[in-house]
């Protein structure tokens, strides 16, 4: 049961969409070259596919955490990548905010301070921690953390990596069963941050 509910959860979380918060047609071509640089398709693992979502791990104070205080959001794109089987999944965000170099600050000391979640997912309700780990250093600045969910019929962990480069905040999660691998988690990083000018 453990198993088959993780599979249907991390399943429906997986998409590609795009969000556009600015209007007008200057902000139309940011976002679209925003867009851009999100990661495609042609570089995931063979076998894996672009899914609609109906659940997010991001829940209590990850909700907004890419929603600083006092910062304005310009611009936001997320793809979203389901692995093969049905695990993992991926999840990027980038997005670009009137002072960026803040906006990272304010959300690398929220999730430093985000110790433990609580939530719903498909009914059942769910737990987690967070605890920061050691990394590489990715981009200008970066944080990584181990998200680890649990209830009564699930369990799971995600790699929650925080980056920001030049103008950019990129955020990837991984999310798999039972662990995510950290090979694949960093080398999905780098390629994330790389990709972005």
């Amino acid at each position: 049961m453990k198993w088959r509910f993780g599979l249907s959860v991390l399943a429906a979380m997986a998409v590609f969409s795009v969000t556009v918060v600015s209007t007008g047609s200057a902000a139309s071509t940011a976002v679209t070259s925003l867009k851009a640089e999100a990661l495609s398709i042609q570089q995931m693992p063979a076998g894996w596919t672009v899914r609609q979502p109906t659940y997010d791990v991001r829940m209590g104070c990850l909700t907004q955490l890419l929603e600083p205080k006092g910062v304005k959001e310009t611009q936001y794109v997320e793809a979203y990548y389901l692995g093969k089987g049905d695990l993992p999944q991926l999840v990027e965000t980038l997005t670009t905010y009137t002072n960026t170099p803040l906006a990272y600050t304010k959300i690398a000391a929220d999730i430093a301070n985000c110790k433990k979640v609580s939530g719903t997912l498909k009914g059942y309700a769910v737990t987690g921690t967070l605890r920061a780990m050691a990394s590489s250093r990715y981009g200008n600045a970066s944080v990584v953390y181990l998200l680890t969910l649990s209830g009564k019929h699930v369990s799971w962990q995600s790699d929650y990596a925080i980056v920001r480069k030049g103008n950019v905040v990129v955020a990837v999660l991984e999310g798999n069963y039972p662990a995510v691998s950290s090979l694949q988690f960093h080398n999905f990083v780098v390629a994330a941050v790389a990709k972005v000018k």
